[in-house]
C-alpha cells in the first residue's frame, strides 16, 4: 500500500516557499490555487508542518493515506472514537475543524464516513 501526506492550498495564493531538510533547503510548491502536493518523506512533511504557512492554515493536511510516524510507516493504529456525534452538522464540524476537511468533501453522510476512516476515526454513535 502506497504511503503519503497530501497538503492542499485554502487560499486563492500559489505558495512556494524553502524548508529546511536534513540540513538542506527544499523547495515546496502549491503553484496554483487550490493545489495540492503529495509528500512520501516524513522529513519533508515534518518541515512542512512547521512551516508559518501550515501553522497558519493557508496550507492544511488534506488526507493521509496508509499510517506514518517519525520517519517511517507504520501499521494502523487504534480508531479514535467522537462519542455523541449523531448528525451529519457535528461530523462535519469535526472534520473541518480538527482536521481540515473541505466542507464541500464532506456534503454528504457517506462522504463524511468514508473521511472519517481514512483519517482514522469514528462516530460510533452516528446510525
Amino acid at each position: 500500500m502506497d504511503n503519503y501526506k497530501k497538503y492542499k492550498s485554502t487560499t486563492g495564493v500559489e505558495y512556494n516557499f524553502y524548508v529546511l531538510v536534513g540540513g538542506k533547503e527544499q523547495f515546496v510548491s502549491l503553484d496554483r490555487p487550490g493545489a495540492t502536493i503529495i509528500v512520501r518523506d516524513m522529513k519533508l512533511a515534518k518541515a512542512i508542518e512547521a512551516n508559518d504557512y501550515f501553522k497558519s492554515q493557508k496550507i492544511i493536511l488534506d488526507s493521509v493515506v496508509g499510517e506514518v510516524e517519525d520517519d517511517r510507516v507504520n501499521e494502523p493504529q487504534e480508531t479514535k472514537n467522537y462519542q455523541g456525534i449523531t448528525n451529519l452538522g457535528d461530523a462535519t464540524d469535526i472534520l473541518r475543524k480538527e482536521y481540515g476537511v473541505a466542507e464541500k468533501d464532506v456534503a454528504l453522510k457517506a462522504q463524511a464516513l468514508s473521511k472519517a476512516k481514512e483519517l482514522g476515526i469514528s462516530f460510533p454513535d452516528w446510525k
